[in-house]
């Protein structure tokens, strides 16, 4: 049983010390998640949405624990039996909580989206979320993340919509540097 408890022990020990999250440090990763989103065309009918997104993404530590990036998403969505699709791209900040591993990260991102097949105009989504870094090994992290966002679509010749999303993400990121 101590064998088990100091094996366990120094494996939590160890993936709090491997991080990465010094000054010059890059950061690439790609994510995937499921979110439900709810909200409002102009005419203030209600909707709700199910959505699946994959990201890629690309930052670098400024400052210790700080990163800035760049991030692709695209987003499959479906509103009532109505399928869509979202492409995206846009700045991120990540800060992490000194050596916590916890992370608060915002973004914007800006793109266009389409319903049917059919180009709808533009969007625009302003996220914030909360997430922790497991640490595989010195380089390699499983990132869960909690996330909401503001999300805006601008339809050409159409009314817009603005709604909320609120998703569960999982990252793999990989950090290269210092």
């Amino acid at each position: 049983m101590k064998k088990i408890v100091t094996v366990v022990s120094a494996l939590v020990l160890g993936i709090t010390a491997m991080a990465q999250t010094d000054q010059g440090t890059w950061m690439f990763g790609a994510g995937s998640n499921l979110g439900f989103t709810s909200g409002k065309e102009n005419s203030d009918q209600e909707d709700a949405a199910s959505q699946l997104s994959l990201d890629v993404r690309a930052g670098y530590f400024v400052i210790d624990n700080l990163a800035i990036g760049l991030d692709l998403g695209y987003s499959s969505v479906s509103v009532g039996g109505v399928a869509g699709a979202d492409l995206g791209v846009g700045p991120y900040l990540r800060y992490y909580l000194m050596e916590s591993k916890l992370f608060g990260e915002l973004g914007y991102k800006i793109g266009s989206s389409s319903y049917d097949g059919n180009k709808l105009g533009s969007t625009g989504a302003l996220g914030i979320g909360v997430g922790y870094a497991a640490w595989l090994n010195d380089n390699v992290t499983i990132e869960p993340m909690i996330k909401y966002s503001a999300l805006s679509t601008k339809p050409d010749g159409g009314d817009s919509y603005s709604g909320s999303a609120f998703g569960v993400m999982v990252n793999f990121g990989i950090y290269l540097g210092n």
